[in-house]
């Protein structure tokens, strides 16, 4: 047994992926909530980066403004101290938050066994074909979740304003049931919703896996994304958890790559073993059990199928893609998904503003410029009135 059929590393990653967005968001709550009932103004909240300065200058003016009405309304009208309702609402927040992982776990459990126990044997007989597909299917979403794994450093500041606006609706409409239970809602809503993503992403990959693999990967994600929101909730440490996306979406990418050239390896291998007879694959990793046409390299040791010596080498299989066959088309496909993931990173880029192509500039980079001119004048017009004030004032 191989540790692929062990544990998943896509599916892993996945699953800690959701889980820390779910968890920056919780921790966001439970922040925002201390900061709002008793007033600790000067805790930090895990804010995206320093970089975003009109963001988050406007997130703290949102949160001023409900600091300024919603501590007192509370606890006048239900006759509760400040640490009272605290408590009340952490409890709220941390209910919402299991009621919407445990809904989320009891669809993706029923998805996971109606496919291994009803499914599974539609597509015995053209196995090869099968987990191409699929590992195709994996590779593009896995390509969806790395360039998202990007993006989910800020969405700690996004979910900050939206939160500054459920606390605006609830004070606006404090004795109907929205407002009241608002942070009971917004939690088990967005866990739910992270949860049906990853359910879907895990039901791409799992389809490639084995049934034996995932229990294991999905514990071990979801442990170390409740780790990894921990430290984000206590230090908002932001330069940290910067690296550690990008780390993180690099392995992604790199199984990505793997993926995608095994799905054409399984393509080339079906195609051959249709034409020879499907019990080829008796024969080992021997003369005859691989396609001599169109080989780059083959070697007769580092076999990632093989039960017996293969268990490091199906680490690297699961990592890397690394297989001991190697054609001109899995050598292609594996460079051209990383030339797909540099176009795809490149025109992010350019669409948000951060750059230009050979002079070609966006509408983004246009108005990015002109927020930066705006400000570099404020600061200079600032700055003169500051001189004007010191020499003005007597000595």
């Amino acid at each position: 047994m191989g540790a692929q059929d062990v544990f998943s590393v896509p599916i892993f990653l996945i699953i800690l992926r959701e889980s820390i967005e779910a968890g920056i968001i919780v921790s966001i709550l439970l922040s925002f909530v201390k900061q709002l009932i008793l007033g600790k103004q000067k805790e930090s909240l895990p804010v995206s980066q320093p970089t975003t300065t009109q963001t988050t200058e406007g997130n703290a003016a949102a949160v001023a403004t409900t600091e300024g009405s919603t501590p007192q309304e509370p606890v006048e009208e239900m006759g509760m101290s400040e640490k009272q309702l605290y408590r009340k609402l952490v409890w709220q927040i941390w209910l919402g938050t299991i009621i919407g992982f445990t809904i989320a776990l009891c669809i993706g459990a029923a998805f996971i066994a109606v496919f291994y126990t009803k499914l599974q044997d539609l597509w015995a007989q053209t196995e090869d074909a099968w987990e191409g597909a699929f590992s195709l299917l994996a590779a593009g979403l896995i390509l969806a979740m790395g360039i998202a794994f990007l993006k989910l450093e800020g969405s700690s500041a996004k979910w900050r304003v939206h939160l500054s606006h459920a606390f605006s609706k609830g004070d606006a409409d404090r004795s109907g049931r929205g407002g009241r239970y608002a942070l009971l809602v917004l939690p088990m809503i967005t866990v739910l919703r992270e949860g049906l993503e990853a359910i879907v992403f895990v039901g791409g990959v799992s389809l490639s896996e084995s049934a034996k693999a995932i229990p294991l990967a999905v514990v071990v994600g979801l442990a170390c994304g409740v780790l990894v929101s921990y430290f984000i909730y206590k230090g908002g440490a932001v330069l940290a958890i910067r690296y550690f996306l990008v780390v993180s979406t690099c392995i992604l990418f790199l199984v990505g790559a793997g993926l995608f050239s095994r799905a054409v390896g399984y393509f080339q291998t079906f195609v051959f073993n249709q034409g020879v007879g499907a019990d080829v694959e008796e024969l080992g990793d021997g003369p005859g059990s691989y396609d001599v046409r169109g080989n780059v390299w083959h070697l007769t040791y580092g076999n990632p199928e093989n039960t017996q010596t293969g268990g490091g080498w199906s680490i690297f299989n699961a990592i890397l893609g690394w297989n001991n066959t190697a054609t001109v088309g899995s050598v292609v496909a594996y460079c051209g998904f990383w030339i797909l993931v540099i176009l795809i990173l490149g025109y992010l880029k350019w669409s948000e503003g951060r750059g230009h192509l050979l002079g070609w500039k966006s509408a983004a980079y246009h108005k990015r410029q002109q927020r930066l001119r705006e400000h570099a004048r404020a600061e200079n017009a600032s700055e003169v009135e500051d001189e004007k004030a010191s020499v003005e004032s007597p000595a």
